[in-house]
């Protein structure tokens, strides 16, 4: 089977782009599923259609400043001509404004959206019969949980899994969406809202946890394919 041509966006994050990125490169890479490049300077790279069309997915991690006029437009093309695209955490905080990518995730940090404190939590699984989620059970893992993400431009959104916002925690006492699915033009879009890791702090506990690497690496292979082979 083919590996998966894969580019991750980052470079530049609220987060700890210099661990998480690494991170989903090896997770990428070990699968055996996606062979696997990375960019720090998406701006300058997305500028080269040439170069983007080597890609089969987009994986960004990557929430900084605005990229360039022409680096927005191949990648819209890009994943509206049916590259998938795979948006980490805090990378749907990214470019207020920008209609396009606002529609391609769907779910976003705007006003009004917050989190409770870094904690343990249970993930259920709601729908399990999407190719992401078939055959995967609910668990527990150690995260920043967003809630209130705000839902723009009334696109059609799926949630796959949710994580408890306890009260407790400072959260709203509710479910909250953490695995989403969308889609913009002929391209697929994987949301997963969990991978929290702050810069020089703590471990990558929440990106250890089976759960999150499952549903990770799950989406990515759906976005970019349609399916998922195991």
């Amino acid at each position: 089977m083919d590996r998966i041509r894969t580019l991750i966006l980052s470079g530049a994050n609220n987060h700890d782009w210099r661990r998480s990125t690494p991170f989903l490169w090896l997770l990428l890479q070990e699968s055996g599923r996606f062979e696997t490049d990375v960019t720090l300077d998406p701006s300058q790279t997305l500028a080269d259609a040439s170069e983007l069309s080597a890609y089969q997915l987009i994986v960004s991690d990557y929430n900084g400043p605005a990229w360039s006029e022409p680096s927005q437009k191949c990648f819209e093309t890009a994943i509206r001509s049916g590259v998938g695209l795979t948006v980490l955490h805090a990378a749907d905080n990214a470019f207020d404004g920008w209609s396009a990518y606002e529609r391609m995730v769907g779910l976003l940090w705007r006003e009004g959206t917050g989190h409770g404190r870094f904690h343990e939590f249970p993930v259920t699984i709601t729908d399990p019969d999407h190719p992401i989620t078939k055959g995967m059970s609910g668990f527990r893992t150690t995260d920043e949980l967003y809630h209130r993400l705000a839902h723009l431009h009334d696109v059609p959104y799926q949630t796959l899994a949710t994580g408890f916002s306890s009260v407790e925690s400072g959260g709203t006492g509710r479910e909250e969406p953490v695995m989403v699915v969308t889609r913009y033009g002929e391209g697929r879009i994987y949301h997963h809202v969990l991978g929290h890791v702050w810069s020089g702090a703590g471990g990558m506990i929440a990106f250890e946890n089976e759960g999150f690497k499952t549903g990770f690496l799950r989406g990515c292979e759906w976005a970019a394919t349609g399916g998922v082979a195991d």
